[in-house]
């Protein structure tokens, strides 16, 4: 009886270690699920992206993205699926007629994608990436947000870097600068360092050339046209765009949406303020003010945050050229004016430019606020970073000049009033 006890218990033991076994083989290095076989010897489905390493094992029919994204604010990015790849196609809102650029995200460890005639010339890039460029600083808060600030091997120019982390790299010497003091990007440089994937600005013609040497040259390049888009979270979403080449779409997806909630939440109080502050925007340069359009994102902000924009009348997405009569006609007597000086100014200092400053309301009343609270001794601008990803913070800024009452319990992030004396600054 014991000799036939033994046998049965041996059993057990090796039906045990043949199951471990066999999870073991059904999970990738980094512990994500990886596509195995099921009891008729079909693959099963893997349950997240693979956002480390590569696909070990690939099999046919299997949807290696079960985390996507979809982009309902932004206008000027879009993503079609496959199971082993993504087109990605990025058309600047302000140029809805140019051809796109385009990208196929493929993922790596399957097998090369077979593209349709219309794609086959596609630039292709392997994902996730490993060491990435990011040559503008509106998509170094997406690597913060998406914890990947490891990822983050160059900037464009450091001494315009506010991220925190991304600072902390830089100061480390483990993230380098690839552009001069004006922005300029060192070719040359970007190729000598070969990262997974380059971003830049798709701002001016210039841009369209350096991508070009940069492919030619065999580096990934993708363009980000995130300051196109007509509302604060339509920029914020662009989260979502560099979620795709580090198949983190399920974390951007919760990132994006905890923000959006909150600036939700901001657009519903600011509608229970009792009255609506009319409001102006930015300063003259050589005798030409340049006023947001009544279609631009500041303008949509403005209406979010509770105010009345003087010039919501104008449909222009971007910024329009007036003369200084023409604003002090519409906005002599507005109640903020937002977007001139600097806090670390005064008053003084601005009516040191024009005389005719304290002609405006706004200005004798000491309702003026400068965006330029969250800067680096080198020139960098939180506005210009940060704020596109955070359109909850932008707009709870705005709110609180608004609305100072309701929103009393909010720090300013990224403006500040302009101070009457200068001792206050």
């Amino acid at each position: 009886m014991t000799h036939l006890w033994s046998h049965r218990a041996l059993a057990l033991l090796l039906s045990a270690l043949v199951l471990v076994a066999c999870n073991d083989a059904a999970t990738t290095p980094d512990g994500q699920d990886a596509p195995a076989g099921d009891a008729d010897g079909a693959a099963s489905e893997p349950t997240a992206n693979v956002t480390e390493g590569c696909v070990e094992d690939a099999t046919e029919d299997v949807d290696y993205f079960p985390d996507k994204v979809e982009f309902e604010e932004a206008t000027g990015v879009d993503v079609a699926y496959s199971a082993t790849y993504k087109l990605v196609e990025v058309t600047p809102p302000d140029a809805p007629d140019a051809e796109p650029f385009r990208i196929v995200l493929h993922q790596c460890g399957t097998p090369d994608p077979e593209l349709d005639t219309e794609i086959a010339d596609v630039p292709v890039i392997q994902v996730p990436v490993d060491e990435v460029v990011s040559l503008t600083t509106t998509n170094l808060p997406h690597f913060d947000e998406l914890d990947a600030t490891d990822r983050l091997v160059g900037v464009g120019t450091p001494d315009f870097v506010t991220t925190e982390s991304v600072r902390e790299r830089i100061d480390a010497g483990e993230v380098e600068g690839f552009a001069d003091a004006e922005g300029q990007p060192d070719i040359e440089q970007l190729v000598a360092a070969g990262p997974d994937l380059v971003v830049m600005d798709a701002f001016g013609d210039a841009v369209l050339d350096d991508v070009g040497r940069l492919r030619e040259a065999g580096i990934p390049t993708a363009v980000n046209a995130d300051f196109d888009e007509e509302t604060l979270l339509g920029r914020a979403e662009w989260l979502k765009f560099t979620s795709l080449f580090l198949n983190a779409e399920a974390e951007a997806t919760t990132r994006f949406d905890e923000i959006a909630g909150r600036y939700e939440e901001i657009v519903e109080r600011a509608a229970e303020a009792d009255e609506q502050p009319t409001v102006f925007a930015n300063t003259p340069f050589e005798g030409t003010w340049f006023i947001p359009g009544g279609g631009s994102f500041l303008a949509n902000a403005i209406a979010d945050a509770g105010g009345e924009y003087v010039f919501d009348d104008d449909d222009a997405t971007g910024g329009v050229q007036v003369d200084f009569e023409t604003v002090l006609d519409r906005a002599g007597d507005a109640d903020v004016w937002i977007q001139a000086g600097s806090v670390d100014g005064s008053l003084d200092d601005l009516l040191a430019e024009d005389e005719r400053f304290a002609q405006f309301a706004a200005f004798t009343e000491g309702e003026v606020y400068a965006y330029d609270r969250w800067v680096t001794e080198g020139g960098g601008n939180a506005v210009f970073e940060t704020a596109y990803t955070r359109a909850d913070l932008f707009l709870a800024d705005l709110a609180k000049i608004f609305h100072p009452d309701v929103f009393d319990d909010h720090e300013f992030v990224f403006f500040g009033r302009v101070p009457a004396d200068p001792t206050d600054s």
